[in-house]
């Protein structure tokens, strides 16, 4: 056994690849170890670092001695593997460099970690909330726990990494895995055959779906290859002008009242009030589809308020796409692509399709804006009060909450918003729940509704808990589509939570799609 302990990190080459020529740089020179592998390195140069030059000049005169250098090198070892051989990368200092690109099974060191860790010794997690612009995170504990003290969201957050204690004393006291696995224990050149064999059994293991079973619901897609076919589907079906379940949105949220307009393409088509794939494709003309032109062209938002330039997004970052490839859903969401699982893709589509449509009769957008269209939906609906923009002050931080659009005298409590993207959909869910649950928990926030309506809305008594089985939520989208609602499938996750969250307190849910038509703004 090795005397000291050595941080070690490795990596699963893919299985398609068999000969380590295909796996490291031919500029990288090899020594065979008998017995275990193939050691690559490079010769490193010493040098002084550029902040010396960058910084002092030559103020510090010549022949300091401070020198800095890169050492590299990676050990390719095969290791049995139920009859067949696997290949087995350890990287020591910067030897991911000497790897060819693309070279590492992904998500590798998360599964030999989660099927290693002691499940309630976590110690960190890094995750992505998925929306219309994913958001990194890493959250570390001070002491040791499972993942529900990470208060992660299984549905939709995506985790990268995690840090935690082993349950095997061959791995050390605390491993971390993304990609790569990566421990400290008691191993060197006599026995890291022996830590490369269990390394690649906990790989293999499926124990982690006893606690992490969430973990392969949806996973981002890292993998060049897998990437570029992906992309191929996208540029194919834009060109064959089949546009299902391919959409646009602005990646970020807006405030809507100062959006004047968008233009495709910088100053080859004239403004038009909302993001559409048709309306791109129709501006492009007689221009060639290809990824570097999506990668390329400009969206350019206008602000109502200044008429200048608010801001500008690529278009490849504008569209929202689910395509189907090697028999799993991929979603295009912001620029990034991430793959979800078959079973999981079910279950959020039937959880939609069992959302009951609203009955209540809402006339068509064709309006300037949201505000014109909801005074004018309760003008419609008899004894209705529109609370749009009447915002309510309350909480910590001063926070302000829309209680809901619209409400009707039928206890219906309306929350109205245009499809524009994942991220605005998220926040139209979000406003519903929290409104809903401030409203049934919490006495202060029913007297501020209260103060906001009119005689024959108001609560008889604001102290008394309200029955939510009274109310019906309503979350209402506005679509230009002629077809039935449809929403990307983030969004249905999105819907599906705050519609869990709203029938646990008692709310009734519903869905509504309200027809845009014209050249509404």
């Amino acid at each position: 056994m090795a005397e000291k302990t050595n941080k070690l990190t490795v990596g699963l080459v893919k299985s398609e690849l068999t000969d380590f020529a295909q796996i490291a740089r031919p500029e990288a020179s090899a020594i065979e170890i008998e017995g275990i592998g193939t050691f690559y390195t490079e010769p490193s140069h010493p040098h002084p670092p550029d902040w010396i030059a960058n910084f002092f000049g030559t103020t510090l005169g010549p022949s300091l001695g401070l020198l800095s250098s890169s050492a590299k090198g990676i050990l390719l070892a095969h290791v049995p593997n139920g009859g067949v051989e696997r290949i087995l990368a350890v990287i020591f200092g910067h030897g991911r460099h000497l790897l060819n690109e693309g070279v590492l099974e992904e998500r590798f060191g998360l599964k030999v970690v989660l099927n290693s860790v002691d499940p309630d010794s976590l110690r960190s997690i890094d995750k992505t909330a998925l929306g219309s612009i994913p958001k990194q995170s890493r959250e570390q504990i001070s002491r040791e726990g499972g993942a529900a003290n990470f208060g992660i969201d299984i549905e939709q957050d995506l985790v990268n990494s995690v840090t935690g204690k082993s349950r095997f004393k061959l791995f050390g006291r605390t491993i971390s895995g993304r990609d790569t696995f990566a421990g400290s224990a008691k191993i060197d050149v006599s026995n890291v055959a022996n830590f490369l064999v269990e390394t690649l059994k906990q790989y293999e293991s499926e124990v982690y779906k006893e606690r992490f079973d969430w973990i392969d619901q949806i996973k981002d897609v890292r993998s060049k290859d897998t990437i570029d076919c992906l992309n191929c589907i996208l540029v194919d079906r834009l060109k064959a002008g089949d546009l299902e379940n391919i959409w646009m949105a602005p990646p970020e949220i807006l405030e809507w009242a100062d959006v004047k307009g968008f233009r495709y393409l910088r100053k080859r088509s004239a403004d038009v009030p909302d993001l559409d794939i048709k309306e791109l494709l129709l501006a492009a003309g007689d221009t060639e589809i290809t990824l570097d032109w999506l990668k390329n062209a400009q969206i350019i938002l206008f602000s109502a308020k200044s008429d200048d330039v608010a801001d500008r997004w690529p278009v490849y970052k504008c569209i929202y796409a689910e395509i189907e490839a090697s028999g799993a859903m991929h979603v295009l969401n912001a620029g990034k692509w991430y793959q979800v699982a078959q079973d999981f893709t079910a279950l959020v589509n039937e959880d939609f399709a069992s959302i009951p449509e609203s009955t209540i009769e809402l006339p068509d957008y064709a309006h300037e804006s949201e505000a014109l269209y909801n005074k004018a939906a309760a003008d419609h609906l008899d004894g209705s009060h529109c609370m749009d923009a009447d915002l309510i002050t309350h909480g910590g931080g001063q926070s302000r909450i829309e209680f809901c659009d619209i409400l009707t005298p039928n206890k219906e409590l309306l929350h109205i918003k245009r499809y524009s993207g994942s991220q605005q959909m998220s926040h139209l869910f979000s406003q519903g729940v929290v409104s809903a649950e401030l409203f049934v928990s919490d006495a202060e926030f029913r007297q501020k509704v209260n103060d906001k309506l009119p005689d024959e809305h108001k609560l008889a008594d604001t102290s008394a808990r309200p029955n939510p089985a009274d109310y019906e939520v309503i979350f209402t989208i506005i679509s230009k589509s002629a077809n039935a609602l449809n929403l990307p499938f983030f969004s249905k996750v999105s819907l599906r939570n705050a519609r869990r969250r709203l029938r646990g307190y008692g709310f009734r849910v519903s869905k509504k799609k309200v027809r845009a038509i014209g050249n509404v703004a």
